[in-house]
């Protein structure tokens, strides 16, 4: 068992030169100094569809277990043992210094950070669906349009 305390985590200043993101998606969190608790989640559904979607009708969570599904057990022997976890930080410096920080992408329910966390989960599920007729032997689309055109 771990016993988290403020004393455990001190406060800190963050200093940063130059941070460059260019792009942050759906529940992406970017925070510079602390952080006491980040749970970011992220539910999508991703559809690709020949038709219009205003005719096709629409897609719900409800429809796919996915998004109902347990979250997986991740099992911790010497948690469950019942031994006492401790840990010390030691932050001789009171300041963390980072020049330049250059960030591509943070992806869905993605956490950047500068500084001290206590505690950061994430949870991003999506399900691609595309929604396109199959072609048929012949060559022709379901449709009666030769593919080759």
């Amino acid at each position: 068992m771990s016993k988290m305390t403020s004393a455990s985590f001190p406060p800190r200043t963050s200093q940063v030169g130059v941070l460059c993101i260019i792009s942050a998606a759906s529940a992406a969190a970017v925070q510079l100094g602390d952080r006491g608790e980040t749970r970011a989640k992220l539910r999508a559904l991703a559809v690709q569809r020949q038709e219009d979607h205003t005719e096709s009708g629409n897609v719900y969570f409800e429809s796919y277990p996915l998004f109902r599904r347990p979250y997986p057990v991740l099992r911790d022997p010497v948690a469950e043992s019942g031994a006492l976890i401790e840990t010390r930080f030691e932050n001789a410096e009171p300041c963390i210094r980072v020049g330049c920080i250059r960030i591509i992408a943070a992806g869905n329910a993605s956490s950047v950070q500068i500084g001290n966390g206590k505690l950061v989960s994430g949870d991003s599920r999506i399900k691609h669906i595309r929604q396109y007729p199959k072609q048929q032997p012949d060559g022709q689309s379901p449709d009666g349009q030769d593919k080759e055109t």
